[in-house]
């Protein structure tokens, strides 16, 4: 009876399965859905919009299906409130995209929620627990620790695309030095583009290769590609290599020479760069020093002749 039942189930199964998959009863898409998909940049568009929206929050499935929910419409309150009071950052899904790819802009607001909640709801736990050691926690230090854990993400995500810019700062020296040999090699300056987009790997090689993508596709102009990616990642020696690529595309001038400047410049800036942060990082070392070195030096150095003159030895 069991075996009965068992393959009696498998049997709908397998014919509800079947008969779900034919297109029989489906709804047919729109002509100008079928239409669109014949343009590059409506088939880019279709396919983002078809990719879900942000990667998972959490690693365990069970608090992915209960809570992430939650923080998303959570996130989504706290979007249109921050809208409303004029604090909500326009460009939060750029940055996303480009410091944190996976979280779109209700996940984030929502783990600032989470954040800010937890920090706050701390401080109250820590009372009830007895963990005050200098008196109960006030109120107005649950507030604070609300908006330090609500700022932590945005900490986290300002981090992200600092390291970002400096990875294509670090990077752009390398991509000059192949457009330079690429044009002394006589390419024109869309096949230097190419040539320095497939050798080039890290950040700035991702880029210059949608670039190309784009520019193939019809999207926008190799020249329009790389003005956009000089405003996205905000680095002010992107944007020079973009003007000098696009003028000596469109005056015919040769490109060598201009990359070749701008390569010699890029260095001594970042040489310059290089120089400041080593002066900085020898003004922080004076407070280790001072303060956990210096002392015990002190102490090795004067113990034994404090010994001595206080006849303590004898």
């Amino acid at each position: 009876m069991t075996w009965a039942l068992a393959l009696s189930c498998a049997l709908g199964a397998g014919l509800w399965l079947m008969l779900m998959g034919q297109p029989l009863g489906r709804p047919r898409p729109r002509l100008s859905a079928r239409l669109g998909r014949l343009s590059a940049q409506e088939r880019i568009e279709l396919e983002e919009r078809a990719l879900p929206q942000g990667g998972p929050m959490f690693r365990w499935g069970l608090l992915e299906r209960l809570l992430r929910p939650l923080l998303e419409d959570s996130g989504r309150v706290a979007s249109g409130l921050l809208r409303r009071l004029g604090l909500e950052a326009g460009d939060l899904d750029r940055r996303l995209e480009l410091g944190w790819p996976g979280m779109s802009a209700p996940q984030f607001r929502g783990q600032q929620l989470a954040t800010g909640s937890v920090a706050a709801l701390a401080l109250p736990a820590m009372n009830v627990l007895g963990a005050h050691p200098l008196g109960p926690w006030p109120v107005w230090l649950w507030a604070a620790a609300f908006c330090c854990g609500f700022a932590a993400p945005s900490w986290q995500l300002a981090s992200r695309l600092q390291r970002r810019r400096r990875a294509v700062a670090a990077e752009l020296p390398q991509a000059l030095d192949l457009f330079v040999i690429a044009a002394s090699a006589g390419l024109s300056p869309e096949q230097s583009l190419v040539e320095a987009g497939r050798r080039l790997d890290g950040v700035l090689g991702d880029a210059l290769r949608e670039v190309v993508r784009e520019a193939g596709l019809g999207t926008r102009s190799d020249a329009e590609g790389l003005m956009r990616l000089a405003d996205r990642e905000d680095v002010s020696e992107l944007r020079s290599l973009a003007s000098a690529w696009q003028l000596s595309h469109q005056q015919g001038l040769p490109l060598a020479p201009a990359m070749l400047s701008l390569s010699e410049t890029v260095r001594d800036r970042r040489r310059a760069q290089l120089l400041e942060e080593g002066g900085k990082a020898a003004v922080r070392m004076l407070f280790p020093v001072t303060l956990f070195i210096f002392p015990v030096f002190l102490v090795v150095l004067l113990y034994p002749a404090g010994v001595e003159l206080l006849g303590l030895g004898t």
